[in-house]
């Protein structure tokens, strides 16, 4: 994959921060629906993060899997992609848990 655009960004937070909850680091059923335009544009920036070398989605918590487990899981994207293991979907896109759902098909 090639990157999509230049993207500086400091933290995991998505960019529009009117779709998620205050506070939160993962999305949950509490953040609100993120429109198509806006979901392409987060699986741009985490795609180029990832050709750089500078993801940021790499860390978890305990109170993010909590949230997770509690409200649930709301991503902002599902895709149907490949099973081989050598591209994980969640790493291309630099992804936290909770942002996009994955299908895989062999």
């Amino acid at each position: 994959l090639k990157p999509f655009a230049q993207v500086k960004s400091l933290c995991r937070i998505l960019p529009d921060r009117s779709t998620m909850a205050p506070g939160r680091k993962v999305r949950t059923t509490a953040d609100a629906p993120v429109p198509p335009n806006e979901a392409l544009k987060l699986l741009k920036e985490g795609n180029t993060r990832f050709m750089n070398g500078e993801p940021t989605a790499t860390q978890t918590d305990k109170i993010m899997r909590r949230e997770l487990v509690d409200l649930g899981q709301a991503p902002h994207t599902a895709i149907l992609g490949c099973a081989d293991s050598r591209a994980p979907l969640e790493t291309v896109f630099d992804a936290m848990p909770g942002d996009i759902f994955v299908l895989r098909n062999a």
